[in-house]
């Protein structure tokens, strides 16, 4: 009889120490709150999330690249629907030109001299974006900006550039497009905006000391360039 028990309780015995013996669960991995709040952000045009990114973790991983997002001004408002155009009311045939015989050589003065036409002109400017950079800061940028020739009547096109640099000796280290008028799959926008992070990086602007007394960031500045076809 006591055999015979004992066989019926080593199964249950068994099943006991096989659910006593489970392994543990690893521990969730923690989550990184400030990676998820740069991220939820990151492309956003609105300043004012980045200043709540900054009151939250004001010394933060990307607390430099938020302080320059966060003064940044608007994009400017897309320009209005141009008319529809009007049909021209045909021009009135002209009279026939009737040609006559040239004076005598020795009648003749001498020939005008007419000049060519000159060839389409773009204006470019650079220009402070809430900084406090000077003007010989923005005119030796200037020099080392060589914008790309646009066709007639192409608009205006504008590039907010952030151009980042050493704190300590103030020279360049890169630049990063931020945000412009337009899009980056027009070719002649795409041109503006690659000669426009070009400047910089060019020799003359790299030996450049871009730190500026008083300026809210001292690692990064933001200029806004300006580049508008001819008519």
């Amino acid at each position: 009889m006591v055999f015979v028990l004992r066989r019926m309780l080593a199964p249950a015995f068994l099943l006991i120490l096989a659910a006593c013996t489970v392994p543990p669960q690893p521990a969730p991995v923690p989550v990184d709150a400030e990676v998820v709040f740069w991220e939820s952000i990151r492309d956003s045009k609105d300043a004012a999330e980045y200043r709540a990114y900054l009151d939250a973790y004001p010394d933060g991983r990307f607390a430099a690249l938020a302080r320059i997002r966060a003064t940044e001004a608007p994009p400017p408002p897309a320009p209005p629907p141009a008319p529809a155009p009007v049909a021209a009311a045909r021009p009135a045939p002209r009279p026939p030109v009737v040609l006559r015989q040239p004076p005598p050589r020795e009648q003749q003065g001498e020939p005008a001299i007419v000049d060519a036409p000159a060839p389409p002109v773009n204006w470019a400017k650079i220009d402070n974006v809430g900084g406090q950079q000077n003007p010989l800061l923005r005119s030796q940028i200037m020099d080392c900006w060589d914008p790309p020739p646009l066709p007639r009547a192409a608009g205006r096109f504008r590039a907010e550039i952030g151009i980042y640099f050493d704190p300590a000796t103030g020279l360049v280290r890169g630049a990063a497009f931020l945000a412009g008028n337009r899009e980056m799959t027009e070719p002649d926008y795409a041109r503006f905006v690659n000669s426009a992070l070009a400047a910089p990086m060019a020799a003359g602007c790299r030996a450049l000391d871009l730190r500026q007394p008083g300026a809210a960031d001292a690692s990064g500045l933001v200029l806004l360039f300006a580049l508008d076809s001819p008519p």
